[in-house]
Parts: structure tokens; sequence; C-alpha cells
């Protein structure tokens, strides 16, 4: 498997004279990589991605890229489309080619964040071949402007809104019918939301004895998990140096 480093990066920024850091645009097709990492931290000022071509099965690691506005995932194995909500710049994404199944449908309403979102392309896609999935699709994104490269009408909009509550039932329906449970084909990834180089607001609030009191809540969860491997953490230091005063000794 190949793996993203940041020597692979910078060798793909040469007309960034090297920088990574700084870099606004990058390809990296055709380089069997499974997984996408670390480009959030070694180039968060992307702008534009080419992933084409690779085998990556799954949308992660993106929520750092702010300023992200094309991302090209074609001919990938990406089955469900999430981890995207965060990526508020993004304007085009391309899904070509990928294994987005019926089901992955319901997916799509996770694009609703990405209010910037004006192109998207699922062409060759099994979920494609689902009676109604333009207007479907049209109906979930109320921004987009084109789809599959084909651009979406006023009077186009409309008849899917129109549509959109019977299509819902008949999909959630044929997913049930084939066994496939249409709340866990809906839920979604979002990878940024606890993200651990994040800070998280304080959940709780002090009592008059002085003790912290926080409300049962991922968020309390992630804050507690934190505060004992920082408090660990100090032990062990201090653990230390008492040894090596009494060394001294």
């Amino acid at each position: 498997m190949t793996r993203i480093s940041e020597d692979m990066l910078r060798r793909r920024a040469e007309h960034n004279e090297g920088m990574v850091s700084t870099l606004e645009e990058v390809a990296l097709h055709q380089q069997n990589i499974e997984k996408i990492e670390h480009l959030g931290k070694l180039c968060p000022h992307l702008k534009i991605l080419y992933f084409q071509n690779n085998l990556i099965g799954k949308l992660e690691n993106l929520h750092k890229l702010k300023e992200l506005e094309y991302l090209n995932m074609a001919v990938n194995n990406v089955a469900k489309i999430q981890n995207l909500q965060r990526c508020e710049s993004l304007v085009k994404l391309d899904l070509t080619i990928n294994f987005v199944p019926k089901s992955g449908l319901l997916s799509i309403a996770s694009l609703q964040h990405n209010v910037h979102l004006e192109e998207l392309y699922l062409l060759g896609n099994p979920c494609t071949d689902w009676e109604g999935y333009r207007e479907y699709v049209i109906a979930k994104l109320p921004n987009l402007k084109k789809l599959d490269g084909t651009a979406i009408k006023h009077s186009e909009r409309i008849a899917a809104l129109q549509v959109i509550d019977d299509l819902d039932a008949k999909l959630c329906a044929e997913l049930r019918a084939e066994g496939i449970d249409p709340k866990e084909a809906a839920r979604v990834e979002d990878d940024g939301e606890y993200d651990i180089d994040e800070e998280i607001a304080e959940t709780g609030t002090m009592g008059e004895d002085g003790e912290m009191r926080r409300p049962w809540s991922a968020a309390t969860r992630i804050i507690e998990h934190r505060e004992t491997v920082r408090d660990c953490g100090r032990g062990w230091v201090y653990a230390l140096a008492n040894r090596r005063i009494g060394t001294s000794n």
C-alpha cells in the first residue's frame, strides 16, 4: 500500500518550489493510495486535490482543508459520502465511477453542510441506476447547480421538491425489503467533530464546592479522557523528578 508522506507531497510541489505548507494544488492520482491521511497538517491551504484512479475506500481526514474547492475522487472505492462537512469551501466534488450503492443515496444529505457546493458527479456508481436518482439528489442539495455535468433547471428543482417525500418513502421501503436498515445507511461520520488536535469547549460548570460538574455527553468523555492522560503525564514527570532527587542524595 502506498502511503501519503511529506516526501511524496514535496515531489509533487515542484511548481511551488517544493514548499508543502503553502501548497494550493496537488495531483496524487494513480498512486495505489488506499487511505487519505496527513494532508490537513502538511498542506492545510489546498484548494484543488486530485485523487482519481487510486484504491481509496473511505472519505476521511479532509476536515482541516477549509480552503478546498475541488476534490476529484473519480475511480476509487468510495461507498459512502461522509466526512466532508468541514470542507466549507467545497464547490466541486467528483465521485465518478466509485461504489456508492442505492443505500448510499441516504448519505448525500451530509453534503447539505457544504453550502458552496455547485457541482457533483456520481456517474458510474450503482446508485445512479435507481429510478428517481436525479430528482432525489437535486431535492436533497438545494444549492447544487450541476449534477453529472448537466445543469439543473429551476423547473427541474421544483418538480424534484414536489416528489421528494414519495422518493424518500420508496427508497427506504426498497432498502428494508433488501434487509438494509435505512437509519444505519443514513448514518455518516464527521471526523472533524471531535478533532484530537482541536480544543473542545468546556461542557460543565464549577460548583460552590469547587468541583467541576459536567453533563454526560460525547464531548464530556473526550474532555475527561484528555484530563486523565494529562494528569498521568504529570504524575510520570513528578515520579521521575523525585527519583532523580533521591539518586542525587
